[in-house]
This record gives structure tokens, sequence and C-alpha cells, in this order.
């Protein structure tokens, strides 16, 4: 059973957002970021933790203004009104919420649980992604039982499921520029890429990758691994795919001359014309595995369990900014970057979720409260950076809501 509380009022001692640098210029999104207070609580009833949450914004598809410019219309009923097109209220962890439902509330909109047919010691969800069909909003997802499920929410069903992995599927990132295409990457010691509506895996690149992260223009990948490297791969013809998946691996791969860093090693796949880059960021992150990759600002953002984060030029490969996470443990945990690319949200192993301006690496704000002191596996900003929505350790979902100084005031 699924249940479903609000806050109760704030207190001192209950939820807070404590501020950081106050010396340093603030700008109206950062202030917006210091009156955070958790206003929603779900209780998800699978016992598992909760490892990714994914809000289907649709960009695509439909442009509108997006952070602070990002402004909402209410009806005379309280409700949100949106452009048909848009669906930044969807939001995605095992079951399916909208985030707006009668005004502000977190309500299911559907759920999904990996059958019992399979023999499997655990169905635990890892991953998710988004895929946005003209009648319809497909969600991708992923976990230990090594199938990815293609799940139709205007039909509440499962139209396809995609065979291959043999081991837990830890990341499903849809490419950038089609909604046909998605990279997995498994515990097997590889990573697939897809074609999804056919249901076919066109290549398999040998690389046991904890993550993965498409470059913006859809032509070049990353993947993370546990070793602490980085590797950035062509991407693969798509218009003439193969008929039959096309292994790609070390016995394919030959050493290239070239080298564009002290760091980066330059091969290329003789079979399939695929050059690699190979990032060697051993000394950053010491054989600690990688867990979260993304683009701000054509630049790349990493982070290690545990909990550096680094904000690196793609092309020189030079850091930009670094900053810790500060952790009782290490803790797996994935950062979301708002749609204006300027901040960044990261989980705690205590609980707290930081949020960062990722242009100077100042730490804006810390939303924690009382009751939530497990680890924070995931968390992901609202289109307009007035939410930030949270989740991890024992199925817990925290959502944490600007309150204006004039409604605190009154409170």
């Amino acid at each position: 059973m699924l249940t479903r509380s609000s806050a109760p009022k704030k207190r001192s001692s209950d939820s807070s957002s404590k501020n950081l640098s106050p010396s340093s210029p603030i700008g109206p999104q950062e202030l917006i970021f210091r009156n955070f207070r958790l206003r929603r609580i779900v209780k998800e009833n699978h016992g598992h933790d909760i490892n990714q949450l994914a809000f289907f914004f649709n960009l695509n598809h439909y442009t509108a203004p997006v952070g602070a410019l990002y402004k909402k219309k209410f009806n005379k009923l309280g409700y949100v009104e949106r452009n048909v097109r848009d669906t930044s209220n969807v939001l995605a962890s095992s079951n399916i919420y909208d985030n707006e439902h009668c005004g502000d509330h977190l309500d299911i909109m559907s759920n999904f649980v990996v059958g019992n047919n399979l023999n499997l010691e655990s169905g635990e969800l890892m991953t998710c992604c988004w895929l946005h069909r003209d009648d319809d909003a497909l969600l991708a997802l992923g976990g230990k039982s090594r199938v990815i499920y293609i799940i139709s929410i205007a039909l509440s069903s499962t139209p396809r499921t995609l065979w291959g992995h043999t081991d837990c599927i830890t990341d499903i990132q849809k490419h950038p520029k089609d909604d046909q295409h998605i990279l997995s990457a498994s515990k097997d010691a590889t990573v697939r890429l897809w074609h999804v509506d056919s249901g076919q895996c066109l290549y398999v690149f040998q690389i046991k990758a904890s993550v993965t992260c498409w470059h913006p223009s859809g032509q070049s990948f990353l993947t993370g691994n546990y070793n602490g490297e980085i590797r950035i791969w062509q991407t693969p013809d798509l218009l003439t795919p193969p008929t039959e998946s096309l292994n790609i691996t070390e016995n394919d791969i030959e050493t290239r001359s070239r080298k564009c860093h002290s760091s980066q090693i330059g091969y290329y796949s003789r079979l399939f014309s695929v050059f690699v880059e190979l990032i060697l960021l051993k000394n950053i992150y010491q054989h600690i595995y990688i867990d979260c990759i993304r683009f701000a600002n054509q630049n790349v953002i990493s982070k290690s369990l545990s909990g550096k984060i680094e904000y690196w030029n793609y092309d020189t490969l030079e850091v930009i900014k670094a900053f810790s996470i500060k952790n009782n443990s290490p803790n797996r945990s994935r950062f979301d970057v708002s749609l204006d690319e300027n901040f960044l949200c990261v989980g705690t192993s205590n609980g707290s979720v930081n949020i960062y301006n990722i242009l100077n690496g100042k730490l804006i704000s810390e939303l924690s409260h009382r009751r939530s002191t497990k680890a924070v596996r995931c968390c992901a900003f609202s289109r307009d950076c007035k939410q930030v929505i949270a989740a991890g350790e024992d199925g817990y979902i925290w959502r944490y809501d600007y309150i204006s100084d004039e409604t605190l005031e009154i409170n």
C-alpha cells in the first residue's frame, strides 16, 4: 500500500534550508533555494531503495521557459493550466506520479511491478528514462531482473521488453536527438545500444560500465566504470544500422598514435569504424566507481561513490570546478542538473540534499528534515526549480517546495 502525507507544520528543528556563503552575491533563483521547506512525504510499499527519479520534461517536442522564468498559471479551481504537450508535471520512480494533481499534490497515476513469473532474487528497479510518442508516453525501466521494460502510460501496459543483458541493469539513457534509441549499462560487462520500437539491440560494447551519458549532440557518449575511468565513444551509424547485433570488444581495438591529453589515449576499432577515447581519471577518483555523469553548458559533471564531483571541460579535460559532498559514508546517489544548467542537486548519506551553483561551485542550500536520516539515492528539480524531489532508502519520497517569506510570516 502506498501512503502519502503532508509534512507537519514547520518548526525550526523539523525542516530547514541551511544557507551558505551569505557574503556572496545572491541571484533570484538562489533566493528561492534558500526558502525551501519540506511539503510532501510519500512512502512506496515495495520496500526497496528508490534509485532514480525522472520528470518527463519532453523538451524535444515542447519549448517553453525553464527555471525561474517558467511561471505556472492556475485556473479558478486552483489547477495548473498547461500546454497539452507539456508533461513536466509527470514524475517516475517505480510508480508514475502527477506532481501537480489538484494544485500541488503529489499523487500516484500508475504503478509497475516486475512479474513474479521470473526466477529472480530481486525485482528491484535501478534506472529509468522517458520516451516521447505523439499519442503516448513511454517509460523504459531496468534493474535486477536483467530485462528492459517499455511501459505505455496511455495503455497501462508493457508493449515491449528488451532482452539481452545477463546481469543487473544499472543505467538507461535516451538519445538526446530522438526517442527511438537508448543506451543501457549492465554488470554483465556490456553497454548496449537499442532501437526501441523494433526491440533490436544494434551494438554491444564490451565494457563494464556503471553509468552512461550522451553528448547533447548525440554523436558520442560517455561511460563511467567501477574503477574511476571515463571513456568517450563515438556513436555508431544509426541511419543504416546492422541487421544483427555487432559486438565491439577489446580484441577489435588497436592503439592510435594521437593523444590529446596526458591522461587521454585514443583507440580505433578496425571492424566497425568506432573511435573510442579513453579518459583516465584515476588520480581523481582513486579506483572508486563513478555513479553519475551529466552534461551542463557543454561541459561534463561526474561524481564518484566517495562524493567527489568534478566539473570539467569536455574538449581539454581540464577541471573547471571540484567540490566534495559531506557524507558520513560512501553513498551511491544520482544528481540532477536544472534545465537552465546553472544548478545541481545531490543527495547525501545522512538524508539531506545539497544544491550547488555549477558555475562557481558554491553550496547554496542544504535541504534537510529531522525525519529524513537515511541515504538519498536520487533527486530531481522541477521545471520551475521551485521544487526538489528526493528519494532513497526504504522507498521514501521527499518533496521540498519554495515557500515565500510572506507565507512563512503568516504561518
